[in-house]
């Protein structure tokens, strides 16, 4: 068995300098950890703290500076789109931001159920380079009503047990040179 990602690294990204420095302690902690499994792909999911940063500039210089810490431990990183997320909720803005951060140790996480539950087109993936989309994750869900990260928590499924279009983003995906 091997260990593909490892996930999740929470509400990096802050306006406060003293908090993102923080934050970027414990990425250290995590990386090391990484490197103990053997793993090199860490997930960093957009932020939901009230200081998350809004400035796209200023998430890719924050996203730049945890690539050289990932590289350094010899690890890449992938930015998601928590669909809701403060800042970033659309996987579009996303690897946007990771395409500006303009690291080899950067890039980005694709997750249907992020992308489906709010209604945004995956067409858009064809948009994004092969090599910056670092992760695919396929998470099913019955169609529902209801708050987006109640619905996420408590009714994600296996492909093909939900009413989402998991086929139309993975073919996507593929098509834009994912591997």
């Amino acid at each position: 068995l091997r260990i593909n990602l490892f996930q999740p690294f929470r509400d990096l990204d802050s306006r406060d300098p003293a908090r993102f420095a923080a934050n970027l302690e414990r990425a250290r902690r995590k990386l090391l950890l990484m490197q103990r499994l053997g793993v090199d792909l860490v997930l960093v999911c957009s932020s939901v703290a009230p200081d998350a940063v809004a400035d796209p500039d200023q998430l890719a210089e924050q996203l730049h500076t945890l690539g050289d810490l990932a590289a350094d431990h010899g690890a890449r990183v992938a930015y998601e789109a928590l669909a809701w997320g403060a800042q970033v909720d659309d996987y579009r803005v996303a690897a946007q931001v990771a395409g500006a951060a303009d690291h080899p140790a950067v890039g980005t996480c694709l997750d249907s159920f992020h992308i489906l539950s709010r209604g945004i087109d995956p067409a858009g993936i064809l948009e994004i380079p092969g090599d910056l989309i670092f992760f695919l994750q396929l998470a099913d869900a019955p169609r529902l009503a209801m708050d987006v990260l109640q619905w996420s928590r408590h009714y994600r499924c296996f492909p093909g047990q939900g009413g989402l279009d998991m086929a139309s983003v993975a073919l996507n995906a593929l098509l834009a040179g994912y591997e």
